[in-house]
């Protein structure tokens, strides 16, 4: 599977040629991972110390006692949850854009955040967070874009899981740092609180202003014929639906920055049905498959 379908032509030669990692669909168990907010961190040598007791026998509350260390980390490296090193012993930093500066794959994370706005879900479990984009079951390839999308926003790390729902699948990814990237991620419904682009997203949406267009009509959005007359004349439109009077500003500035015109149909819906509207539209959303 090529990245090709995630960008538009005149962004694909940024990627040409780059392939994407396989999609693995199984969903993976919880996973364990440091941050420096969190626990401090320990060195290899510690870490080796440690598990040179567990093997001579010692309980965790011994261990604790004689290392300072606390129970619930040797707890988990006595079931192999340990720390990454590198060659040199050195403690592998993590894979946040936000925290450590990771190059982020922009094109993909501004498609994955219209996915995200309009039919995203992150739950916090008890040692990661969970995101989860939801697509109607009837449209295989935008689930595939979803998965690959993910995976380039992880740098190729990590696994996608694909879960079967009454009508839907939801695909999903499980990373400590998913309210990093998205942090409009908060208690209760998006249409009932405040949802707000930080600046670095602003940059992101201002310079690939197409693919986050295409997550959102991908999630939330739909191109209908509209018949008149008797349906004597028929033209295409496009729509975006979405409760959130923030999300459908997010929708409307992409729209001027592409330079698509459009309407206010409803208080919750945007049309966009002006021929030149819909011609700029169909060269880089495609159809829903």
């Amino acid at each position: 599977m090529t990245i090709g379908f995630l960008l538009v032509p005149d962004e694909r030669r940024v990627y040409e040629g780059v392939e994407s990692a396989p999609v693995d669909v199984s969903v993976p168990p919880y996973t364990f991972a440091y941050t420096r907010s969190e626990v401090p961190l320990h060195d290899r040598h510690e870490v080796d110390e440690v598990l040179r007791l567990i093997a001579e026998g010692w309980n965790d509350c011994e261990i604790s006692r004689a290392s300072g260390i606390s129970r619930s980390t040797i707890n988990h490296w006595r079931h192999g949850r340990l720390p990454r090193f590198d060659a040199s012993g050195r403690r592998r930093p993590s894979t946040c854009p936000r925290c450590d500066g990771v190059p982020l794959d922009e094109p993909a994370y501004a498609y994955l955040l219209g996915l995200y706005l309009g039919d995203g879900h992150m739950v916090r479990l008890p040692r990661t967070n969970r995101l989860s984009i939801y697509q109607d079951k009837r449209y295989g390839q935008l689930v595939d874009l979803a998965g690959a999308a993910i995976l380039r926003v992880r740098g190729g790390r990590g696994k996608v899981g694909f879960a079967r729902q009454a009508g839907c699948i939801a695909i999903t990814a499980h990373w400590n740092h998913w309210p990093c990237v998205f942090p409009q991620h908060g208690p209760g419904l998006k249409h009932q609180r405040e949802i707000r682009l930080q600046g670095w997203q602003r940059d992101i949406a201002s310079r690939y202003p197409k693919q986050l267009l295409r997550g959102l009509i991908h999630s939330d959005g739909c191109r209908v014929v509209n018949r008149v007359c008797k349906g004597k004349y028929s033209y295409p439109r496009y729509f975006f639906t979405n409760t959130s009077a923030d999300i459908l500003q997010i929708f409307r500035d992409a729209c001027v920055l592409v330079g698509v015109p459009y309407r206010d149909s409803k208080w919750n819906t945007i049309s966009v049905a002006r021929r030149e509207g819909v011609v700029a539209l169909d060269a880089f959303v495609g159809p829903k498959a």
